[in-house]
């Protein structure tokens, strides 16, 4: 883990973006310690640190974790200090070009006030949170076990050649991998119109069933 190695810190690293505010320090440390400050045009400022141009990865999953969480961190102050964020994604990085990034950042920043103003009029006061729902593999599968096509499925398995045996085993676990997906989603869509009536705005994103392990995710 550390800075991404390039010649030298010609970049910023963007964790969100806060309406008024000087350029300052926000006493905060980010990303593998990183010192946090705020650059300011017009009415907003980017939070920021000094960076290489190339995105921040670790080969321990571990490590990415801690640095989003730093992320986040870093976004929770925000909220706190300035009454809202407007918060970007893990890896947001200006670069230099043409010109230096400061000024990219700065002319993104003018350039898309507007858009930035009617954004904040949506945050201001409001904190955004990721969910994740876990669900007891063996139960679930369990359930499936009362299906009555993959009963019949099993009970023509008798007695077969082990060929045979063989394509029947991958149609029944075909068959429960689709059974356990409609009810991660079922279940996944009556937890969120649970918390759609609590929140500003939702979103979904698609489940992920693994069957070889323990869990299943969405």
């Amino acid at each position: 883990m550390g800075e991404p190695k390039t010649m030298s810190n010609n970049a910023f690293y963007v964790y969100g973006i806060v309406k008024s505010g000087l350029d300052s320090d926000l006493n905060e440390e980010g990303l593998i310690g990183k010192k946090v400050y705020l650059l300011r045009t017009g009415k907003f400022s980017a939070l920021v640190h000094e960076c290489a141009e190339k995105a921040y990865t670790d080969e321990n999953p571990e490590k990415i974790k801690e640095m989003i969480i730093a992320h986040n961190r870093i976004l929770d102050k925000a909220m706190k200090d300035f009454a809202g964020v407007i918060p970007l994604s893990f890896n947001t990085i200006i670069k230099s070009g043409e010109n230096p990034a400061g000024f990219n950042l700065k002319k993104w920043l003018s350039d898309d006030e507007e858009k930035l103003e009617k954004l904040w009029s949506k945050v201001k006061g409001k904190k955004e949170y990721g969910i994740r729902a876990y669900y007891d593999q063996e139960k679930l599968l369990q359930e499936t076990s009362a299906d009555k096509e993959i009963k019949k499925i099993e009970k023509n398995m008798e007695g077969k050649a082990e060929g045979l045996r063989y394509l029947l085993q991958g149609k029944v676990k075909s068959k429960k991998r689709e059974l356990v997906q409609n009810k991660v989603n079922e279940l996944k869509k009556e937890f969120y119109n649970q918390i759609r009536k609590a929140a500003e705005e939702t979103a979904l994103s698609p489940s992920k069933i693994y069957l070889k392990k323990k869990k299943c995710y969405c």
